[in-house]
């Protein structure tokens, strides 16, 4: 083969070997210079199976964004939930596109999109907002569901249905946002030919109260019982979820994995909660000197505590360094945000699998929290902006403050300040330390504190879900939940043998040690394709 031929073949291989993964051969054609045609024949064959080889990777790239899509979603594409009108936007009539005020201005997503269901010229309706992260919006989805079946099937026969709406505010966040929705799950009552709105709280989805605010007198129940008892088995099939959304399984990641649902869902937050949260009436533009100070201890506490080489670093150096321009407005942030988003998460923009089904956003926010309380041991002889040295109750209130004005589920956010403002666990006593020299023990209680702080929720929920099948089986409730504090209790006795002796009693140096191992190394480059 000449010199021509090999600078001919050399592009043919190697393009052959990027897209060999694909199942896409280039050429394996000859060329010869006294074969002209063959060697038209070849470069055409070569650019037909380029284009082709293109095209299978847009469609790849599609059908991967279709189905993150897809995992926003709470009951979009579930068979079982048919009854629910899950609002996506293709889905949605050419009248919510658009104000006709704002018709000739240029196009702009959250200014001319209105939900047909906001508007007046609608009957009766129930709409509720939510997150597929929160952990309490994916445990009700079973009760929304029976909810509008029931009401519908005991309406009069000459009564017009009650639409059941979902809105996922994960992926239209603006929605929320101008609606004024301030935690998950937050749900509202429409009138028949009106859009003022009537809000109604988690407990209060009762099918009594539902009728009495619509005025509808029910017919009596079917002799078999309620439909919400009909989908008690889907209740009592969901997964355990901690309060905070984490699987309880969701510590068999490895470190490499947990640090990317922590790293994305650091990113997710930024974007989804920051600014979604106020104080009552109208949305503002900008924080609050509250949240203002809370979102920038926030940031510092991150900066001084995560592992220093962990490339998220350069996102949250970025917000601290202009932390005044990005709390100024949710542009700023989001302009912010996509400088570093690519780098950060290195086009991870999916929750791994051990995180449980649509709970990514808590489980990954979960194990940040405990990056964190590993960091306070390990670096706690650094020194926090122009701080003094960190303390653990400054971490931890902190964190309880980044939760009151940052995190969107409302019940979880209820238990976590209800625990810590009563000193839950003792915190009030094991977190004080020495104003000059702290023992090199006080730095590990915050760690240990957050631990049993998330043995708590885990077992607290397991029990909440157990209490069907206790009423059902006859069984006796303490034992229920005496086995579920050993099942969901971590680490379990296989993956740390040395955590709990034969009283059952926690060793906690054993402890902590587990906690570093799952939780704490240091990365050069942990984000990658």
């Amino acid at each position: 083969m000449g010199r021509g031929e090999k600078s001919l073949r050399a592009p043919v291989d190697a393009l052959n070997d990027v897209w060999s993964a694909y199942g896409c051969t280039v050429i394996n054609g000859t060329h010869s210079s006294r074969m002209p045609d063959r060697r038209r024949w070849t470069h055409r064959s070569t650019i037909v199976n380029f284009l082709c080889c293109v095209l299978l990777l847009s469609l790849e790239l599609v059908q991967a964004r279709e189905a993150d899509v897809r995992s926003r979603f709470l009951y979009a594409d579930d068979p079982r939930a048919t009854i629910i009108l899950e609002y996506q936007l293709h889905n949605a009539p050419t009248k919510d596109y658009a104000a006709e005020e704002l018709i000739g201005v240029e196009y702009d997503e959250e200014r001319h999109i209105r939900p047909y269901f906001l508007n007046p010229e609608n009957g009766r309706r129930v709409v509720q907002y939510y997150s597929p992260w929160c952990g309490h919006c994916q445990s009700f989805k079973a009760k929304y569901i029976a909810l509008a079946k029931e009401i519908n099937h005991r309406l009069p026969y000459d009564d017009s249905e009650i639409n059941f709406h979902a809105v996922s505010c994960s992926v239209y966040h603006w929605v929320c946002m101008q609606n004024n929705v301030k935690g998950f799950p937050t749900f509202v009552l429409f009138h028949a030919d009106s859009a003022e709105p009537h809000w109604l709280k988690e407990e209060e989805m009762t099918v009594e109260r539902i009728a009495e605010t619509f005025g509808v007198q029910l017919q009596a129940p079917p002799e078999m019982g309620n439909g919400l008892d009909s989908n008690r088995e889907g209740i009592d099939e969901i997964a355990p979820i901690d309060i905070l959304g984490a699987s309880v399984n969701g510590l068999a990641r490895t470190r490499e994995t947990l640090y990317k649902d922590a790293a994305l869902s650091f990113v997710h937050a930024l974007k989804t909660g920051i600014f979604l949260h106020e104080d009552g009436g109208e949305t503002r533009d900008s924080l609050n000197s509250v949240q203002r100070e809370v979102f920038s201890d926030w940031i510092d506490l991150l900066s001084w505590s995560l592992p220093p080489s962990w490339i998220l670093h350069t996102l949250i150096n970025e917000i601290r360094n202009n932390i005044d321009y990005v709390m100024d407005s949710e542009e700023n942030l989001m302009l912010t945000v996509s400088k570093h988003e690519a780098l950060v998460l290195g086009g991870n923009m999916k929750w791994s699998t051990q995180c449980s089904e649509h709970a990514g956003y808590s489980c990954g926010l979960w194990g940040l929290l405990h990056i964190i309380s590993m960091g306070v041991i390990e670096r706690h002889r650094a020194v926090l902006g122009a701080r003094d040295q960190v303390s653990t109750q400054f971490v931890a209130r902190t964190m309880r403050n980044y939760i009151e004005h940052f995190f969107d589920c409302k019940q979880c956010k209820e238990y976590f300040l209800s625990m810590y403002d009563t000193c839950g666990f003792n915190h009030c006593r094991r977190f004080k330390q020495s104003q000059k020299v702290p023992s090199k023990e006080s730095w590990s209680e915050f760690s240990l504190w957050l631990w049993e702080v998330h043995n708590d929720v885990n077992i607290k929920l397991a029990n909440s879900v157990s209490v069907a099948k206790v009423a059902s089986k006859g069984e006796d409730s303490g034992d229920r939940r005496n086995r579920n504090a050993d099942v969901f209790s971590w680490p379990s006795q296989g993956e740390c043998p040395a955590c709990r002796g034969i009283t059952g009693k926690w060793d906690k140096d054993a402890v902590l040690s587990h906690l570093k191992q799952a939780y704490w190394y240091v990365p050069i480059l942990i984000i990658s394709i």
